[in-house]
Formats: C-alpha cells, structure tokens, sequence
C-alpha cells in the first residue's frame, strides 16, 4: 500500500486528519526534532485547517524541549482535540509531545521515555577533539542523583552538603548548574500545561510528571505501553487493523530513511573518486503536503599522515541541512 494511502486509511479509522514526524536515527545520519521543522509543520497545519480533531504520527530520539511545546500547542491551535499515534520510539522530547494528546494510541511495540534534558552550554564541562572545543553536555538527572548518593549511599549529613556542592561546582561551572537547575523546573512545567489541557486530576498530573522527570533515573529508560498506562497516561490500544497500518507506515518511513544502513562515507563513495550526495533525514508529511530535511554532502578521496604513515581516508564537506517541500 501507498504512503499516501496508509495515511488515507489511518485518517478513515481514526475518523480525523492526520500528520507525520519522523526523525531518523540511522547511524551517521541522526536527526532530531529542531525548531526549524515549525514553519514546514505549519504549512501542513493550515492546508488542513481548523477540525474538531487531529492525529499526530511520531517516530523520534528526542530533540529541541521548547520545539516540541510549541508543536504541542499549535496542535491545540488547530484542533479540538489531538490524537497520538506511536507505532514505536517516541523518546523524549518526543514524549513530551506525547503530553498534549487527548489520547495516546501506542502501538504493542510503541515506546516512552523520560523527559529529563541534557544541558549543552559554554559554561560546561568541554573536551578537546582534533583541534576544536566539544561541549558535553550536562544530564539533569545526573546532577540530581549525585545529591542523592551524597545523601543516601554516602551519608553525608544536610550540615555537610554544602561541601557536596562545592566539590561539584569545581568540576561543572556553577552558572551551568543553574542552567540545569532551570531546565528541571521548566520541564515539569512544560509537561503540567500540557496534561492539564485535557486532564483535571492534579494529583493524576502530578504522579506522571514526576514519574517522567525525577523516578524513572535513566534517560535511556525506556517505558512501554501497559507501564504508561500505570504512570496513569491516557493510553489507548489502537485495534490490530490500526496496529498493523501503523507499523507499516512507520516501516515505509525507515525504508525511506534507511534507518537499518548506517552511513558510511567509503561505502557511498564506492569506487568513484568524488561524488555529491543528498540524504533525507527526516520528513514531515501528510495528505497534502511532504517535506524532507536533506543534508547535501560533497565527498572526495583524500589521504592523511599520522605518522608518518600514509593512510587513505574519505573528506566529507556539508554544503546544505534544510526543509524542503517534495
């Protein structure tokens, strides 16, 4: 079947209009939900119009926080109510996205996880990497459960935690703590508007947000269907045709991006001395419209010495990363 037509299809079962988000994550070629995927989003949006209701397809790792908010909200914009449709990964910034539904129709393979941010600052820590400054970015939760070792493993006393503190603001710029101190609280604020857009139980609320910002420890913890749905998210079980429709549009998304073939520069190059390359990243799609982040490479044999050794290696140049329409 078509894309065009599994789109057409979900649209017929789940009586609504619906739009597609899909981010790769193929190995070399990762992209991430980015606020320059607003005014394509837009565009797809108001070729809809104003409906009683709207369907949102995601497949992604995660991304830019207040991208996602704002996708969130431009939902609400437009529709009454937002459906959420996982057929697999939604992680992170892309469980916050999650939030805003009415419903959360995941699939029996679909995929949460917590939504604690990384901070990425000049303040943090950095490491040097052939020739240039690589900032490492700083995990929320990180900071929190060092607090939380000092007190319970360690047993260091509340008199003594300054100390604690101290010994961590030596290694990590105390205005990069601050950020992440920020971002703890912004995103637990971020996901209360959303719940209580259509959710009137506060303490409801109040357990899923901190299940997804503080409980759950890891970022990479990833939480599936019957878990959402103790954390009390609005889950629903899409039926087995809608199950399958689902699977198979994200599968015709993968093929689409190549999600299962890394990216290897020597292996595109293949015997050719130089060659330009367009790969398409991720896609935002519905009935009307498409567009494709693509990313435009120019590539050529070359050789290094390290050495004094002679090795033969691949130069790689990005010459374009934008939204385009299809």
């Amino acid at each position: 079947m078509a894309r065009k037509e599994l789109i057409a299809k979900i649209e017929e079962l789940s009586k609504c209009r619906l739009i597609c988000y899909v981010t790769g994550d193929r190995k070399g070629q990762e992209a991430q939900i980015g606020e320059d995927s607003l005014p394509p989003l837009y565009e797809h949006l108001a070729a809809i119009g104003k409906v009683e209701k709207i369907a949102f397809f995601i497949y992604t790792r995660g991304g830019h926080t207040l991208t996602g908010f704002a996708m969130a909200n431009a939902f609400r914009e437009f529709a009454k109510e937002v459906d959420i449709l996982i057929p697999f990964r939604a992680h992170s910034c892309g469980t916050l996205i999650s939030l805003s539904g009415s419903r959360i129709n995941m699939g029996p393979f679909g995929q949460l996880s917590p939504i604690d941010p990384s901070i990425t600052t000049p303040h943090g820590p950095s490491i040097q990497h052939e020739g240039q400054v690589q900032f490492i970015p700083v995990s929320v939760e990180d900071v929190a459960n060092y607090f939380a070792l000092a007190r319970s493993e360690a047993k260091v006393s509340e008199e003594k935690m300054n100390e604690v503190f101290s010994r961590l603001s030596e290694r990590v710029n105390p205005l990069a703590l601050g950020a992440v101190y920020r971002a703890r609280e912004q995103i637990g604020m971020l996901a209360k508007k959303l719940l209580k857009r259509h959710l009137n139980d506060e303490n409801r609320i109040e357990k899923i947000v901190n299940s997804l910002t503080r409980q759950l420890l890891s970022h990479d913890y990833v939480i599936g269907r019957s878990e959402a749905k103790e954390l009390g998210l609005p889950i629903e079980d899409p039926s087995e045709e809608m199950s399958g429709l689902m699977w198979q549009l994200y599968q015709d998304f993968a093929e689409e991006l190549k999600l299962s073939h890394p990216w290897i520069p020597e292996t595109e190059l293949g015997t050719q001395q130089s060659v330009k390359k367009v790969n398409c990243r991720a896609v935002i799609e519905s009935r009307e419209k498409k567009h494709g982040y693509c990313s435009s490479y120019e590539m050529k044999r070359t050789s290094i010495t390290k050495d004094g050794v002679k090795y033969d290696a691949v130069q790689t140049k990005t010459v374009d990363d934008s939204w385009k329409p299809f």
